[in-house]
C-alpha cells in the first residue's frame, strides 16, 4: 500500500488539445472522467510547466530521492511521462486522474509485485483496496482514488457528463496560459477537511465558510503570476478575506531577515483588493526574483 499511496502522490506532483481561443483548456478525456458532484477541482498542464524557465533553472534539479525510488520500482517517471492531472472532490473523497505515456503492461506488472493481485473489473485491473486503488484505462490515462470511485468512472467512460457546469464556468473565466489552476464552488462548508478540533486552522475554516466559490490560476512562463478570486456571501465576509491575506503579507515583509531585502519585493508584488463581495489577490513576480525565491526555499 505504501507504493500504491507514492504512486498517486507522485502522479500529484508531477502535475493537449487545442481549447476555444481566450478560455483555459483541460483535457477533455479528464473532464469527462470527473464526477457530477465535484465542488472542487485542481489542474495542471505538466507538459507546459516542464517549458518554462522556473522549472528548467530549477526545479528540475532538485534530487527528489523518494521520486527516484518511485521510478526505479514501477518504472514511471513523473517528471518525464505525464502531460496533464486532474483532480477533483466531492468533499468528502476524491479522484486523480492523470494524461501522459505509460507503458502499462511493465508498470502493472511491477505493481503486482509490490502491491498485491490486482482485481479487474470490466477488462481494467484496478491495484490496491476499496480505500485507494489505481488503473490504468489506457496507455494515456490513470486513475487514483477509492475502488467505487474507479468503477463508476470506468462505467462513465469518455462519454461521461463531466465537471459540473458550475466549475466548469469558474474554471473558463481563468487565462488560457495558466498552467496550474484551482475552482472551488458551494463554499468551504462543502469540504470535508480533516483538521483538529479548537485548533485555530478549525477557526479560521469555520470563519472562511463565508465564502461562496473561489479561482486561483498561476502562470509560469516568465516568473511568476498568481490571480485568485474569492466570492463571499457578504461584502463584510469579502473584507475580512481582504483583512486576512493583507495582515499574512503584512506579517511577512515584518519578519523579512536583514540579509534577504528581495523578499519584500515579493511581498510589494502581492496586491489583494476589494469590490463588493470579492476578494481579489494577485501577484506578478519577475523572473529573477522568482528565481531567487525559489532556490533559497529549495535550499531550506
Amino acid at each position: 500500500m505504501r507504493l500504491l499511496a507514492a504512486t498517486a502522490l507522485c502522479l500529484a506532483l508531477a502535475g493537449c488539445q487545442v481549447g476555444k481561443p481566450g478560455l483555459l483548456h483541460i483535457d477533455p478525456a479528464l473532464e469527462s472522467l470527473a464526477p457530477a458532484d465535484s465542488v472542487f477541482v485542481a489542474g495542471a498542464n505538466v507538459e507546459a510547466i516542464r517549458d518554462t524557465p522556473v522549472y528548467q533553472r530549477l526545479l528540475s534539479r532538485v534530487p527528489l530521492p523518494q521520486l527516484q525510488e518511485f521510478t526505479d520500482k514501477t518504472g514511471l517517471d513523473p517528471r518525464k511521462d505525464l502531460s496533464q492531472i486532474l483532480s477533483c472532490s466531492n468533499g468528502k473523497r476524491g479522484l486523480l486522474m492523470a494524461r501522459g505515456k505509460f507503458d502499462v503492461p511493465a508498470i502493472e506488472a511491477r505493481l503486482q509485485a509490490s502491491v498485491a493481485a490486482p482485481v479487474t473489473y470490466k477488462n481494467h485491473r484496478l491495484f490496491g483496496d476499496e480505500r485507494a486503488s489505481i488503473v490504468f484505462l489506457n496507455s494515456s490515462t490513470a486513475v487514483a482514488g477509492p475502488a467505487p470511485d474507479l468503477r463508476a468512472a470506468i462505467d462513465r467512460g469518455r462519454s461521461g457528463g463531466g465537471l459540473p457546469v458550475a466549475l466548469r464556468d469558474l474554471l473558463r473565466t481563468l487565462p488560457p496560459g495558466d498552467q496550474i489552476y484551482a475552482a472551488l464552488t458551494g463554499g468551504l462548508a462543502g469540504l470535508n477537511l480533516p483538521v483538529p478540533e479548537n485548533s485555530n486552522l478549525a477557526t479560521l475554516l469555520q470563519v472562511m465558510r463565508s465564502v461562496d466559490t473561489a479561482t486561483l490560476g498561476m502562470d509560469l512562463n516568465s516568473g511568476l503570476h498568481l490571480k485568485a478570486d474569492v466570492n463571499c456571501k457578504t461584502e463584510r465576509d469579502a473584507k475580512f478575506v481582504h483583512d486576512m491575506v493583507r495582515g499574512v503579507v503584512g506579517f511577512g515583509r515584518l519578519n523579512t531577515p536583514d540579509n534577504h531585502p528581495e523578499l519584500l519585493k515579493l511581498y510589494d508584488a502581492i496586491q489583494v483588493t476589494q469590490l463588493q463581495t470579492r476578494a481579489d489577490v494577485s501577484a506578478d513576480i519577475p523572473q529573477d526574483l522568482a528565481d531567487k525565491f525559489l532556490d533559497m526555499w529549495l535550499k531550506r
